[in-house]
């Protein structure tokens, strides 16, 4: 997938611009070029490893207590960003991820799987909702993913569905402010998995489900994006190379 478009800043808003200022405060922007469209692309990275610095900054945010829970989790999680051969990592990356068992990633993975169908068929999507239906299996394997393929034409349907309608399901949930599509491409560069970048930026999305599902009714559902990044966080990743099964790939440890 081609990395977000970074969306520009409405000069007229002023919760959106106050909000900008913080997060460029806390990484020493100090003048206007905090409205530069891609000015945070890195800013949660500039908090490693520890994620000193973020407090407050989503405090006037409607769930920013819970957006700061999930980044701090996150930090705990992935640690240290230094490589042991000198450097940095550039993304947030579990390099030490504990062992979790093959039964538990088919589980996690067929719970992921249909909340996330459950989420498609309320957002209008029954086409994506039926494809994820037809998964029939979830195999678990160890060692180090091949890559998906590049061509379009060498995708299944089920691949073309997870990069096409999955990835973006949220932006189909209507929010009245702009900070979500804002902050969108800071939260995907944290790993470049849109995954991650969803369950991380859930309580944005949450309580204006309801007013989003076609028929206007039952917006209530589990966090979709949960049980994906339990996944992530044992250092887990998913292929697709065929049209009913999932491929997850745990590290060798």
């Amino acid at each position: 997938m081609q990395p977000p478009a970074v969306p520009a800043v409405p000069p007229d808003h002023p919760g959106l611009q106050a909000l900008l200022r913080r997060m460029g405060e806390a990484v020493g922007i100090m003048d206007d070029t905090v409205f530069e469209n891609d000015k945070f692309l890195g800013f949660f990275q500039s908090f490693r490893p520890d994620g000193r610095g973020l407090d407050g900054i989503f405090d006037e945010l409607d769930g920013g207590e819970e957006l700061r829970r999930r980044l701090e989790h996150l930090f705990e999680i992935a640690g240290d960003d230094r490589r042991p051969q000198g450097g940095r990592d550039a993304f947030f990356l579990v390099r030490s991820p504990r062992p979790i068992d093959p039964a538990v990633v088919e589980s996690k993975a067929v719970e992921w799987t249909d909340r996330i169908s459950t989420l498609a068929e309320k957002l209008g999507q029954p086409e994506a909702a039926e494809r994820l239906r037809a998964i029939t299996k979830h195999r678990a394997l160890e060692g180090i993913p091949p890559k998906h393929p590049r061509q379009d034409h060498e995708k299944t349907e089920l691949l073309k569905t997870f990069q096409n309608v999955v990835e973006h399901l949220v932006t189909r949930i209507s929010t009245p402010e702009p900070f979500a599509e804002s902050l969108r491409a800071p939260y995907y560069f944290i790993s470049c998995d849109a995954g991650v970048r969803d369950h991380l930026m859930w309580p944005l999305y949450r309580d204006h489900l309801a007013a989003s599902v076609v028929g206007g009714e039952g917006g209530d559902v589990e966090e979709p994006f949960q049980p994906y990044f339990d996944l992530w966080s044992h250092g887990v990743k998913f292929r697709v190379y065929q049209e009913n099964q999932v491929d997850w790939y745990m590290p060798r440890l």
